[in-house]
């Protein structure tokens, strides 16, 4: 890892232990730094991991999804759910602050349809109620396609704030390592390997608040463009 991501991500895991303890301070203390993960993201993993569960854990899963029920996975090699009653989680929200917030993946598809004309949260809803796994993954994938083009077109204008614009990159691979990233390398490896390296590439483009370089605001554009041609084209794939 270079000397310019460690220091941005020192920062971001900093600012966010801040703000919320018990979702960043997993992450402070490791040589590799990993993007904070949200209620969202975390509610995503769960739900993805609960349709995939032989038992077929739909009636938790759509808890989840609803965000009625929050639920954590046990430490150890034993796979166990946790339920507990909902409560407020962090989700990078509108205004791209780390909130307090108690919506659900139900809410945020709801949202993408009525800004997008989509279908997302009855496809969720009949593929739930239909224990239909493979269609699940499907609208979570499009519905993270969305909410990663939204991120990065908030980065492309912030571009100018270093701290900012270092919270705001953290968060792209952590909502394409959640729903798309394992699907992409699997389905097509080419796209893969290119949305991979156009996220290093628009890492490299970002101020650098340690030395004080300006961002690259064409080049992070072009490597934009080109991580979700990549990820459009391979989830609209039949």
């Amino acid at each position: 890892m270079s000397r310019r991501l460690r220091g941005a991500g020192l920062a971001i895991g900093l600012g966010a232990f801040a703000l919320a303890p018990d979702l960043a301070g997993a992450h402070l203390f490791h040589t590799v730094y990993e993007a904070p993960e949200t209620q969202l993201t975390r509610d995503a993993r769960v739900l993805l991991l609960l349709v995939d569960d032989p038992a077929g854990s739909f009636a938790v899963a759509r808890g989840v999804y609803t965000g009625d029920t929050r639920v954590r996975l046990k430490p150890g090699g034993f796979r166990r759910w946790l339920l507990r009653p909902s409560e407020p989680g962090l989700v990078f929200k509108a205004g791209y602050q780390l909130t307090r917030w108690s919506g659900s993946l139900k809410t945020e598809a709801e949202r993408v349809d009525r800004e997008r004309g989509s279908r997302l949260a009855p496809r969720l809803e009949a593929a739930l109620g239909a224990r239909d796994r493979e269609a699940v993954h499907a609208a979570l994938r499009e519905m993270f396609v969305v909410l990663i083009e939204e991120l990065l077109e908030s980065l492309a204008a912030r571009l100018d704030q270093p701290e900012t614009a270092a919270r705001l990159y953290a968060l792209v691979p952590r909502y394409y390592g959640v729903a798309l990233e394992a699907y992409l390398n699997v389905r097509d490896p080419g796209a893969g390997t290119i949305a991979r390296a156009a996220l290093d590439a628009m890492a490299r483009a970002l101020p650098d608040p340690e030395t004080g370089a300006p961002p690259a605001p064409e080049a992070f554009d072009q490597q934009r463009r080109r991580f979700l041609r990549a990820v459009t084209e391979t989830v609209a794939r039949p």
